[in-house]
């Protein structure tokens, strides 16, 4: 009788870490929902921006939930588990990232700062903040790569009684290259936004090549866009061949929106009216310093979509193999390589 394969040492302290990490993110989100929804805290900026902080909450608190369930599962060894925490791991990167991005610009750019708060001091909070994200983030895509660790996951996945897909195995087919799993999944992960959107207020805006909209049609291109993200990426998941050009075709278009929009000449007078719509509160003085450099950071935003874009490009021929194999019906094994 074989016994039960253990978890590393190192899985385990990566678990562990990741329930800490859900946990901190579960009661830093309830206390805010809490608080507001209660009326104890500081009264919300406007009405109209309500339901869509408290969806912002909702969907916080739901995947802080899911990185505990993710560490709970991966010192179990559950295959589904070590690529939650890949694709975890890449968008905890790109918060960091993207947060020290942010950081060096703002050390570099002479916005007025409150006597209160040393700059220093500032930049030493921010540097912790989103260095320590960033140093996780890198960790776990080493270690849920290696070879062991991927041996471990492996032998367990021998183990497990074959029989009727689990609801979670239908989105984990070994069969799948790993990478094109991991985009699927972060991509397939959208869909929890879309039962949000009836709710988005009428003033919140919505930005496609340049022009700006608010109400039906705003939720409109919302609705679009989250189905052209989400679909898709579940498609991936399922083999299904028409899900590859579907996923490159949304990601370019994420891509030309971005750059269109952000590099176009009326981009800070977009920016300007989208303010005066939403009637928020008078801001400071160098707020049209900020939407100058404001375009830069939203540029940043296009490193997921171009990394999605060379993923699918490096991986095609194995996901459209795996795609005929799965159209006709074949049963495969479990694989003996971490793709």
């Amino acid at each position: 009788m074989e016994s039960t394969p253990r978890a590393s040492t190192s899985i385990i302290v990566a678990g562990v870490l990741a329930i800490l990490v859900g946990v901190i993110g579960t009661l830093s989100t309830l206390a805010p929902l809490i608080l507001f929804s209660t009326g104890l805290g500081v009264p919300l900026p406007g009405a109209a921006l309500r339901p869509f902080l408290y969806a912002i909450w909702i969907i916080t608190l739901l995947c802080a939930l899911f990185v505990v369930v993710t560490g709970v599962q991966v010192m179990r060894l559950r295959s589904w588990a070590r690529v939650s925490m890949l694709a975890i791991a890449g968008c905890l990167l790109f918060f960091g990232l993207m947060g020290i991005v942010v950081m060096f610009v703002s050390a570099f750019v002479s916005i007025p700062m409150q006597p209160t708060v040393p700059q220093g001091l500032l930049l030493a909070i921010l540097g912790v903040t989103y260095g320590i994200p960033t140093a996780i983030s890198i960790w776990w895509l080493i270690l849920f790569t290696r070879r062991s660790v991927v041996a471990q996951f492996q032998a367990q996945a021998v183990l497990e009684p074959w029989g009727p897909p689990s609801s979670l195995s239908v989105f984990n087919n070994p069969a799948c290259p790993l990478a094109v799993r991991i985009v699927g999944w972060y991509l397939g992960s959208f869909i929890v936004v879309i039962p949000f959107l009836p709710f988005l207020p009428k003033s919140a805006p919505a930005i496609l090549f340049g022009h700006i909209f608010f109400g039906p049609p705003a939720a409109a291109i919302y609705l679009f866009n989250f189905a052209l993200i989400s679909i898709p990426g579940i498609g991936l998941l399922l083999l299904k061949r028409w899900s590859y050009p579907l996923t490159f075709a949304s990601q370019i278009l994420a891509c030309v929106n971005a750059v269109y929009s952000t590099l176009s000449p009326s981009y800070e007078s977009t920016l300007r009216a989208m303010f005066e719509k939403m009637n928020l509160p008078e801001m400071p003085a160098y707020t049209e310093q900020m939407m100058h450099y404001s375009r830069y950071f939203s540029m940043v935003g296009l490193l997921i979509p171009a990394a999605i874009l060379i993923t699918l490009y490096a991986t095609r021929q194995k996901f459209y193999v795996a795609a005929d194999r799965a159209s006709q019906g074949a049963i495969t094994s479990p694989p003996s390589s971490t793709s």
